[in-house]
This record gives structure tokens, sequence and C-alpha cells, in this order.
């Protein structure tokens, strides 16, 4: 009898450790069988999602096609100067400031003197050049005298070409003492007259009498105050909705109301810190006192081209920079699609690229699908 207890007693306890295995196994299949398995790739990251029937009524599938994208640019802005209205004037060689003729706010004409600029480097490049033309003046006579004496059959060729040479570097020589007294500007010995290149008004003066300056240095700044424009920092995703042209409207902080302008034009280069590309507005008023710096608010019109949209509820954002979209592949089916999307606007977001006509999208349930493929992964 003890034998036969001996032998029951292991077999009770091993039939009680296996019977909640196999409970839990099956209740793990019944899970899986929910959510039928997903299609992958070959490095094993997920390309479709199948659901069940019953999951079927909570998505909506729509097929997408191109359409006009009519809406607005908000964008802050701000005033500035056009490129062809500012200009500045600097020192060409080191020197010491003499006379200076204007102040800030003074208007002057193209050509005006500014100040006048003293400087030994200028008195060497003026003497430079006189020394420059008495050589070419020499090399010339040279080349002359062996030309004749080859003539005249008393002179040998290596000497006439070696003349020839000498002429060439004289020359080249003079050119060049020539074009930098030409950046020195006007003046005598060394004084250097600083004139306005364009007629504005003073912005800036870095310069006081007497005051000693580095080659280089910008001593004026000149503006026109008239040649002024609007300069929106746009998202470089609004940025393909804008068209040169379009219509704005600007609420500037010294103006008690908004004012109207267009796109003048779209700036090639981006902020790569911030994101954004600057768009230039014209003002439609011309004679509007306005000054650089000042703060402004452009909403721009973004009637671009025809573009898919798509609800905002079609599109999840994942890693705070990759836009999703799931496509309905086959009955059951659904895969995901990178996109690239411009701003949303009351719950509508434009497609700018990933989508093409008759794409068929889920535009409802989307993050349905998107659980379900988290779950397979």
């Amino acid at each position: 009898m003890r034998n036969y207890s001996l032998f029951f007693i292991p077999f009770f306890l091993l039939n009680a450790c296996t019977e909640p295995t196999t409970g839990s196994t099956d209740r793990k299949q019944s899970s899986a069988e929910s959510v039928k398995p997903a299609q992958t790739t070959a490095a094993g990251s997920q390309k479709a999602v199948s659901i069940p029937p019953e999951s079927r009524p909570y998505i909506t599938v729509a097929a997408v096609s191109p359409q006009t994208f009519a809406a607005t640019v908000q964008a802050p802005a701000r005033v500035e100067f056009r490129a062809k209205a500012l200009s500045t004037v600097g020192a060409v060689v080191a020197g010491r400031l003499g006379k200076i003729n204007v102040q800030v706010g003074d208007r002057v004409k193209a050509g005006a003197a500014l100040a006048t600029l003293e400087s030994s480097e200028a008195a060497q490049m003026r003497a430079d050049i006189t020394r420059a033309k008495a050589e070419l003046q020499r090399a010339e006579d040279h080349a002359k005298r062996q030309a004749v004496m080859q003539k005249s059959g008393v002179g040998l060729e290596i000497e006439r070409a070696e003349a020839d040479i000498q002429l060439r570097q004289a020359r080249a020589d003079y050119q060049r003492s020539v074009q930098a007294v030409r950046l020195l500007g006007e003046g005598a010995d060394q004084s250097i007259v600083l004139r306005a290149p364009i007629g504005g008004v003073v912005l800036r003066a870095n310069a006081s009498t007497g005051a000693a300056v580095e080659a280089g240095a910008v001593l004026f700044e000149l503006g026109e105050p008239g040649a002024l424009w609007i300069v929106a920092d746009v998202f470089d995703n609004d940025l393909p909705l804008i068209e040169k042209g379009a219509k704005a409207t600007l609420q500037i902080s010294a103006l008690p109301e908004p004012v109207s302008g267009h796109v003048a034009a779209i700036g090639a280069s981006m902020q790569p810190d911030l994101r954004r590309g600057a768009v230039y507005v014209e003002l439609d008023d011309s004679h509007l006192i306005l000054k650089p710096g000042m703060f402004a608010r452009a909403s721009i019109s973004a009637a671009g081209p025809r573009r898919i949209v798509l609800p905002t509820t079609a599109v999840l954002i994942k890693d705070k920079k990759q836009t999703v979209v799931y496509l309905e592949t086959a009955e059951g089916q659904f895969e995901p699609r990178n996109v690239t999307v411009g701003q949303a606007r009351d719950g509508q977001v434009p497609v700018l690229e990933g989508l093409a006509d008759s794409d068929r999208v889920v535009i409802s349930g989307a993050l349905l699908l998107d659980s379900a493929a988290a779950m397979l992964l």
C-alpha cells in the first residue's frame, strides 16, 4: 500500500502543474485570432494591417482627388528696406576721419559728400600710379626703339621680344594702379572724399571727427524711406501654397487699420533653425508712413494649385515629425503611407506629397488601425 501511495502522489502533482499552462495558451491564441497577422517586409517592419469584420464599421474610407485648397496663411512679419534701397559707405583703406558733413536723419542726394578721410595709404597709392605711368612710358619708348632697330637690320629679334614683354608688364602695372586709385574715390594726395552712392536718408553714422578707422569699416548707412516692403516669415510647409501676386492683408503695429498688399517675391533660402522662409509683400499704398523694424502680422491668400485635401482625423503624427495616413489596399487590408502636409485650417489639411488621385484613404478610424499595428509589432 505504501508503494501505491507514493506512485499516485507525483501523478496528481504533475496534472495540477500542467493544467494552468494549457489554459493560458488557449487564451493567447483566441486573443491573437481577433486581429489577423499583418504583412511584413524582410526587415520585419509592418507594412499592412488586417482587421476583423466586426471592426470594419468603425473605419471610414474615401477615394481622394485633387481640389482647390483656398486658405489663409498667417505669419509674423516686419518692415524692411528693399535691397536696392539700402546702401553703406565704408573706408577702403585705413585712415583718420577729417570733416563730417552729415548726421543721422539728414536727407542727401546721390553723390553728396558725406565725410573726408585722411590716409597715408591713399597718398602712397596715388604716388604709385604716377610711378607706373612713367614706367609705362619708358617701356613704350624702348619697344618702339627696338622695333625700329630690327627693321633697320641692326637689332636682334630676342631684344625686340624682350622689349614687348616689358611693355605688357608695365601696362598691366599701370592698369592695376588706376583701378586701385579709382576704388579710393575722389580726392587728392592723402585725402579721400566719401560720397553717397544713392539718394536717401542717413540711417546710421558710425563716425566721429578725428576717429581712426580700419580698412573695410562701415561708416554710414543710407536708405530710401519710400522703398520699403513687408517681410513675412512663413513656415516651410506653407511656402508651396503661396504664389507670386497673391493678395495679403497686413496688420502693422503703428497703423490703426489693416492695409492691403500683394506678394512680390518668395525667398529661395530657409532659416534652418526656425524652418521658415521669407515672403516679400509690397504695399498697395506706397504713401504710408512706415519705418524699418516695425512689427506686423501678415495674412496671405493661399489659393495655390489643386491639391488633395484630407480631414485632420486622417493624418497621424509620429515622433513629432513624421506624418502618416492609412490606405485601403484590399478589403480589410490597410497600409501606412508617409505624406507631407501643409498647415491645417478649419479641420482640413492639404497633402503636398505622398498621395495620388483615386487613392482610398482612411479618413476616420486611423487611430484604431495604428493601435492594431502597434499590437502586432
